[in-house]
């Protein structure tokens, strides 16, 4: 797919378009962007991209291929270059430019010059600080432009709240389970949610500031009801190093079918039973990016416990979870202070990461009492390893971990492929074949479905303007024949503001013994309606 650079169009309001989802970085988009087009840069300068230009566009496996940390440190380099230029005196070549203080940040400078240039291929923008409506309704993200000018101005500086960007997404969420559940609980689930976030930014972009509040109403489950501060912090960046203190999410990992090394944030099952949304985690984090690669340190001063279905909600235990009588191995339970490292490097095609967790466990051991469940949540300490190596069309993905705790040790594994071929059926779609082994020691007291299974997944990319994607995944266990699972994720854009999404579940087991069992009933197909505004 192509599409041709318009006049005042920044980097990364294209890469807002183009993001398929929030697994993939804004950073990785702009890498691929950047790889497959050279000639768009002036001197491979991210800060200047030629407008006129025609694009390829690079699919979702491309996005994927690129490192994570190697494209925060080409975003980290191109900042310093911006940071630099826009102190000489001199008048600064104009361009679209990305502010790479922020990887995930929704944030944009445009740089103008102050005088005319011969080079008809740069986009003329003007002097002032204006804002634009999210370009993508794939993301919460949207595209914040500022100008930084060397001339003096009249007009008195904007107060702090006139700076500060706002940025909403309203979710319209009906949910259909084909079956009544097994405690005979409704069939139809409704919900919507909101978002809000807020950016702002100092002058000389050393200092971010990020709010980001969110809430779900459901109308059966009480329980699914939330209210939650996905982001709120203060990022400082200082070159090669970064400092951020508030309420983040992190994610980590390489696979598709089950996230092992994913240890930081609590998971939101009530949303997605993958686990992939997440509750913002409160955290201090500093960041160091080397030539040995890049080393992240987290304390994390209060632990967020994980929510379950109450007594009208599906996709729960024939026994309700007390979430109000949980108990801790740590005397001082939510304000245990937990921390983490990580290194990741780029070795050639190779993308390695090594993470040391010890702290509470984001997974509780359910303990029976009386009529209830009660949720326990054991010290943990997990020594964690991800790795892709990308050898042509192949992507090679593996993920493994070593946990302790007081009861156990345990080891868990997922590794595979996902093979892309480009351009099928002569059109410009992309497929993508995907398959995983998945293995835990813990056999059936796991607190996952996966012990010793194998998933198989399609990803189709259509690769057109609405940028459509449909994913299918099985995961079958091998000891099992009548133990399964499927899913199925699909979207696409409508217009300007609005992306439908399609996700649904099937669940079949017939042994009581393990946690699939009690979801059999419970396979479900929800729409999403997403506007932003």
């Amino acid at each position: 797919m192509q599409r041709q650079v318009q006049p005042n169009e920044t980097l990364w309001r294209i890469a807002s378009e183009i993001r398929p989802d929030h697994s993939v970085s804004m950073a990785q988009v702009i890498q691929a962007i950047r790889e497959l087009n050279p000639q768009a840069f002036q001197q491979g300068d991210l800060n200047q991209l030629r407008h006129g230009v025609i694009l390829q566009l690079p699919s979702r496996e491309q996005m994927v291929q690129q490192n994570p940390d190697a494209a925060e440190q080409a975003l980290a380099e191109a900042r310093v270059a911006l940071l630099a230029s826009a102190q000489q005196p001199a008048a600064v070549t104009k361009a679209a430019s990305v502010d790479p203080s922020a990887i995930e940040n929704r944030s944009v400078v445009v740089v103008a010059e102050s005088a005319p240039t011969e080079q008809p291929e740069t986009s003329p923008v003007n002097s002032a600080v204006h804002n634009t409506p999210p370009s993508n309704p794939g993301t919460s993200q949207g595209a914040a432009t500022r100008a930084v000018t060397t001339t003096s101005s009249a007009e008195p500086e904007p107060g702090f709240w006139q700076q500060v960007e706002w940025f909403s997404q309203l979710n319209l969420m009906p949910r259909w389970y084909p079956q009544a559940g097994l405690q005979q609980q409704a069939q139809w689930h409704n919900s919507v949610s909101f978002e809000l976030e807020g950016y702002w930014q100092s002058d000389d972009r050393s200092h971010t500031l990020v709010f980001s509040p969110y809430i779900r109403w459901d109308q059966r489950d009480s329980a699914r009801h939330l209210l939650d501060i996905s982001e709120a912090y203060w990022l400082y960046y200082g070159g090669d190093w970064e400092l951020r203190a508030g309420i983040n999410k992190v994610f980590w990992g390489a696979v598709e079918s089950q996230r092992l090394v994913d240890v930081i944030n609590q998971r939101d099952l009530l949303d997605r039973p993958d686990g992939e949304s997440k509750l913002g985690q409160p955290m201090l984090q500093l960041s160091l990016i080397r030539d040995y690669g890049t080393v992240q340190a987290y304390l994390l001063p209060y632990f967020r416990e994980r929510k379950f279905a109450g007594e009208e909600g599906r996709l729960r235990l024939p026994q309700l979870v007390d979430n109000s009588a949980a108990l801790y191995e740590s005397r001082q339970k939510r304000s245990h202070l937990d921390w983490a490292l990580r290194w990741s490097q780029q070795f050639s095609s190779l993308d390695l990461g090594l993470s040391y967790f010890q702290g509470t466990a984001r997974e509780p051991v359910l303990l029976p009492a009386e009529q209830q469940l009660v949720p326990y949540y054991p010290q943990l300490k997990q020594l964690g390893l991800d790795a892709q190596w990308v050898l042509g069309s192949w992507l090679w993905k593996t993920e493994a971990v070593y946990r302790h705790t007081e009861a156990e040790h345990s080891k868990a594994l997922v590794t595979g492929f996902e093979y892309t071929q480009v351009g099928i059926n002569e059109y410009f779609w992309d497929l993508g074949w995907l398959l995983e082994y998945q293995y835990d020691s813990r056999g059936l007291a796991a607190t996952t479905i996966a012990q010793n299974d194998l998933f198989v997944g399609w990803r189709l990319a259509l690769n057109d303007a609405a940028g459509s994607e449909i994913l299918f995944g099985m995961m079958q266990d091998l000891d099992r024949s009548h133990s399964r699972s499927a899913y199925l994720e699909a979207s696409t854009r409508l217009g300007e503001r609005f992306r439908l999404r399609v996700d649904g579940w099937l669940f079949h087991s017939r042994y009581p013994d393990e946690l699939l069992y009690w979801l059999r009933r419970d396979d479900y197909i929800q729409l999403t309606l997403e506007y932003y505004f």
